[in-house]
């Protein structure tokens, strides 16, 4: 079972760049707001697959394996 991160919490870290960073090659799905500032910088710096959308949560995993990030 895979566990989910909140990047939009302030339980998830004082830093949630600092939280991908160290999750970044750990099999984990991370939650992050459609209107968080932070996504474009995500999608940018990371490899990541969109696992499914929640309203107005995007929930992705980041990709470890050299693959195209899925942005639709």
């Amino acid at each position: 079972m895979t566990s989910t991160i909140d990047l939009d919490s302030y339980t998830c870290s004082s830093d949630p760049l600092e939280a991908l960073g160290l999750l970044a090659n750990v099999d984990v799905t991370f939650s992050i707001s459609k209107d968080s500032p932070l996504l474009s910088y995500v999608f940018k710096r990371y490899r990541v697959e969109i696992v499914r959308k929640e309203g107005e949560k995007i929930l992705f995993k980041i990709r470890s394996d050299g693959s195209p990030s899925t942005i639709d």
